[in-house]
C-alpha cells in the first residue's frame, strides 16, 4: 500500500464527553452526538494497536486521492455523527476531528470520486499507527454514489500490522452548499459580528450580550466573564476580515479570517436570527497555514 507520511494530529474532545460537559462550562460551539440506536455503518476496522466496530458513516464533499481531486470523503467511526450539526459546518473534517476524534473515538476517512470509486484513505489511530494518505489497488469497493446517497460495501485484507476493513454504509451526500451568498462584509450577520467583535475586545458584558444567543444569555448574570473569556479565545481578537457569508432563512455562516496576538487564524462562525436580531451562536478556531 503506497503511503504518504503526512499527517495531523488534533488535540479534540469526544461529542459524547462533550454533550455531558457542556453542562457544567460556558457555552461554545455546538457539539451533539446521534442517538446510540442510530447506527450509521456495519462492519470492522483492525490496525497496529485497535480491533473496533464500525457504528458512524458521514459522507461529505471533498479533495480526495494524491491529487486532492474534487469527490467524496467518508467518514467511518466506533461513534455515531450529528448529521443535522455537520451539514451546517463549512469545514466538516475539522469539525469531526475537533469535536470528535480522540483517543478513544476512532475515525478514518475513506476516499471516493464523484461516482464513487475507491480513491484510497487516511486514518490517526495512535502514534505509529495513521497514514496521512493511503491507496491499495486489491481493496475490494461495491460503493457507488446515487440519488444524492454513497452506499456499498469495501473491503482490505493486509498483514496483521497494517490496517484492514469490511465496511458497509448506505448514507446521504451533504450538501455542497451553505445557502445564498451574503453582501460583502458579511450583511447584517456581518454587522451584529462586528459589533460583538467590539465588545469582546473591550470586556464589555452588556454590550456583548444582546448578540448572544437566547440560550447563552440564560445564564449570563452570573456567567458573564465566563462565557465572554470563553468566546474570546476562538475569536481572532486582534484584526478579522469576513471573507465569505451564507444566509438560509434564520441561520447563516460567515468565514472569517484574522489574527490573534499569536498566530494568523481563520474561523467559521453560525449566526442565528433570535427575535429580529442576529447572533453569535459559536466560533470555531483554526491557524491558518501559508497555503490557506
Amino acid at each position: 500500500m503506497h503511503r504518504n507520511p503526512t499527517r495531523k494530529r488534533v488535540a479534540c474532545l469526544p461529542l459524547l464527553v462533550a454533550s455531558v460537559l457542556l453542562a457544567a462550562q460556558p457555552p461554545g460551539p455546538v457539539q451533539a452526538a446521534e442517538p446510540a440506536e442510530t447506527r450509521q455503518a456495519e462492519g470492522t476496522v483492525s490496525s497496529r494497536s485497535w480491533e473496533w466496530q464500525a457504528f458512524g458513516a458521514y459522507a461529505f464533499p471533498a479533495e480526495v486521492g494524491i491529487d486532492d481531486e474534487p469527490g467524496i470523503k467518508v467518514a467511518i467511526s466506533n461513534s455515531g455523527f450529528a448529521t443535522t450539526v455537520l451539514d451546517r459546518d463549512f469545514d466538516r473534517e475539522h469539525m469531526i476531528d475537533t469535536f470528535l476524534r480522540d483517543d478513544e473515538t476512532l475515525v478514518a476517512y475513506f476516499h471516493f470520486s464523484k461516482s464513487g470509486a475507491y480513491e484510497g484513505l487516511s486514518y490517526y489511530f495512535s502514534s505509529g499507527d495513521g497514514c496521512g494518505f493511503c491507496y491499495d489497488s486489491k481493496v475490494q469497493s461495491t460503493v457507488k454514489v446515487e440519488k444524492g446517497r454513497i452506499h456499498g460495501s469495501l473491503k482490505r485484507v493486509s498483514e496483521p500490522d497494517d490496517i484492514q476493513f469490511d465496511l458497509a454504509f448506505d448514507v446521504p451526500v451533504a450538501p455542497a452548499d451553505y445557502g445564498d451568498p451574503l453582501p460583502a462584509g458579511g450583511g447584517e450577520p456581518g454587522k451584529a459580528y462586528a459589533a460583538l467583535h467590539t465588545a469582546l475586545l473591550a470586556w464589555d458584558y452588556a454590550g456583548a450580550r444582546p448578540y448572544f444567543t437566547e440560550k447563552v444569555q440564560a445564564d449570563y448574570a452570573e456567567k458573564s466573564e465566563a462565557i465572554v473569556q470563553s468566546f474570546r479565545k476562538d475569536h481572532p481578537d486582534t484584526s478579522f476580515k469576513i471573507v465569505r457569508g451564507y444566509g438560509r432563512g434564520d441561520r447563516a455562516l460567515l468565514l472569517v479570517e484574522g489574527e490573534t496576538s499569536w498566530a494568523k487564524v481563520k474561523t467559521e462562525v453560525p449566526m442565528l436570527r433570535e427575535k429580529g436580531s442576529w447572533r453569535l451562536e459559536s466560533e470555531v478556531l483554526q491557524v491558518r497555514l501559508a497555503e490557506d
